[in-house]
C-alpha cells in the first residue's frame, strides 16, 4: 500500500506543473541506470548509474560523460563504465548538444530536423524517458531510465 501511495504523490506532484517547473526539476545532469533493461526498468532501484549521461541546460540537453570511474561492479564488467548514484564527485567531459523543449510532461528531443517526443514519468528513484509510438529515423524503441546525480561535478 505505501508503494501506491508514493507512485500517486509522485504522479499528482508532477502531472500540473507548467513548462518552467518541469524545466527547473530537469537542470542538472542525469545519468543512465546501469542495470536497466531496453525497455524494462533497473532492478536496483537505479543504485548505479552508467558512465553516460546528460546535462539539461535551459532548452539544451549535453551529452555527458563520467570519465574517471575505478568502478569494478558494472554490465558485463567493463571496469569505469559505470559508478554508485551516491558517489561524491566525478569529472565529466561533454559532448553533443541538443535543443530539447518541454511540453507538459514531455520532452521533444529536435536532432537532424526531427523532433523526438518522450513521454516523462517520474518514479521514485528515477525518471523514465519513453519514446512516442511516432517515431523520428534516429530514434529506436528504447526507454531511457535516468536518474538525477547530486554530487559535485569537476570538468574537464
Amino acid at each position: 500500500m505505501k508503494f501506491y501511495v508514493i507512485i500517486f504523490l509522485l504522479i499528482t506532484q508532477f502531472a500540473n506543473l507548467s513548462f518552467s517547473e518541469v524545466s527547473k526539476s530537469l537542470e542538472g545532469y542525469w545519468f543512465q541506470c546501469e542495470y536497466s533493461g531496453k525497455n524494462t526498468p533497473p532492478d536496483d532501484d537505479c543504485k548505479m548509474l552508467d558512465n553516460d549521461g546528460f546535462k539539461f541546460e535551459k532548452n539544451n540537453l549535453i551529452h555527458t560523460k563520467n570519465i574517471e570511474s575505478l568502478e569494478e561492479n558494472c554490465k558485463k564488467n567493463k571496469i569505469g563504465q559505470c559508478f554508485k548514484f551516491d558517489t561524491k564527485s566525478i569529472v565529466v567531459k561533454f559532448g553533443r548538444k541538443d535543443k530539447i523543449n518541454i511540453e507538459k510532461n514531455n520532452l521533444i528531443l529536435s536532432f537532424l530536423g526531427c523532433n523526438q517526443k518522450y513521454k516523462l514519468i517520474y518514479n521514485e528513484n528515477y525518471l523514465e524517458a519513453v519514446p512516442d509510438v511516432k517515431k523520428c529515423f534516429w530514434a529506436g524503441k528504447k526507454h531511457f531510465f535516468l536518474r538525477k546525480y547530486k554530487g559535485k561535478i569537476i570538468k574537464k
